[in-house]
């Protein structure tokens, strides 16, 4: 049963263990280890079901995840000369990131309080704001963006008043700078459209949507990606007509009855069914799992179980599992 479009998978346990407890902490680990075993399971029932030819898979994450200290909160409220009386609209308290609309008069007064009031607080008007970041440029963007170092939190202060009491301070935060190596993210691919076995440098996330759009064969919206960036993953197309024929195998009479009951036509098969053959061997030699974890239908770890080749590494560098 060949599968249609596209289907997404987006387990939110690692994200949140990592925010409350920390990216270094042992949940988190655990928490991997879930996941590992997640794709392990998706990888072999893929194997198992034949779907190898003519389906990709690839597993990537959004950002990274950065060890945030408490005793390095930047109390916005403690600043010299600076009040909330002078601001209609504030939104803080939510990871390294804020947004401020002074009132009316008040920009160049709050903006001259700020700049400088930290060593790890960045505090830009927004026509000033690092175009790297391709983030200002809009309508729902306020006047003033603030952003602080990795590991560095933003908040107000804790002895403010009950309405500006934080609901909760994470271990683990996202959302600083993407230069920064802890927000650094993953891929890996695998499939009939992928190269095997290939390393390539690293790359923003946003030519993943492209590439997307290019394994489905869809025309894509306005997006800021290039699909250029990623082409050298794929395997060049063979030109139509130029297919090369699968060898005859022996005749199988349950053929139909398979196809029919993948479908959800018939709902057994008969005792003396023929037995199928085994599904491929794992993949094995460099950048393989261990053979201990290939046996359970695992991605690699560690002797300390940290997950290696197949599922999670640091940085954005992109690597295509062989098959």
């Amino acid at each position: 049963m060949k599968p249609t479009g596209e289907r997404t998978l987006t387990p939110p346990w690692n994200d949140s263990t990592g925010h409350k407890y920390g990216p270094e902490s042992p949940q988190r680990k655990t928490m991997i280890e879930q996941v590992d075993r997640t794709v392990g399971y998706l990888r072999q029932r893929i194997q198992k079901s034949g779907l190898e030819s003519n389906l990709n898979l690839i597993i990537t994450s959004d950002h990274g995840m950065e060890t945030v200290i408490k005793s390095n909160e930047i109390h916005i409220k403690a600043v010299e000369n600076f009040t909330f009386k002078d601001i209609q609209f504030e939104l803080l308290d939510y990871g390294p990131n804020g947004l401020l609309v002074p009132k009316e008069g008040k920009l160049e007064h709050v903006y001259s309080v700020l700049k400088n009031a930290h060593p790890n607080l960045h505090v830009y008007k927004k026509a000033d704001f690092p175009r790297r970041f391709h983030y200002a440029n809009h309508t729902r963007i306020t006047p003033l963006v603030l952003y602080s170092d990795p590991g560095y939190g933003l908040g107000t202060h804790p002895h403010s008043p009950p309405q500006r009491y934080k609901v909760q301070f994470n271990k683990g935060e996202h959302g600083f700078d993407n230069e920064a190596m802890n927000m650094k993210t993953i891929f890996r691919a695998v499939g009939p459209a992928f190269k095997q076995g290939l390393v390539v440098e690293p790359f923003e996330s946003v030519h993943v949507y492209a590439l997307l759009c290019e394994l489905l064969g869809i025309a894509p919206e306005p997006h800021d990606g290039a699909l250029a960036a990623l082409r050298p993953l794929l395997r060049e197309r063979r030109p139509a007509g130029r297919a090369t024929p699968a060898a005859p195998g022996p005749a199988d009479p349950w053929q139909g009855l398979r196809e029919r009951t993948a479908r959800g036509a018939l709902p057994w098969l008969p005792a003396a069914h023929p037995a199928t053959p085994a599904p491929p061997a794992p993949p094995s030699g460099p950048g393989a799992p261990s053979s201990a974890a290939n046996s359970q239908g695992l991605v690699g770890r560690d002797e300390d179980g940290e997950i290696t080749q197949q599922l999670l590494f640091t940085g954005k560098t992109g690597s295509i599992w062989g098959n």
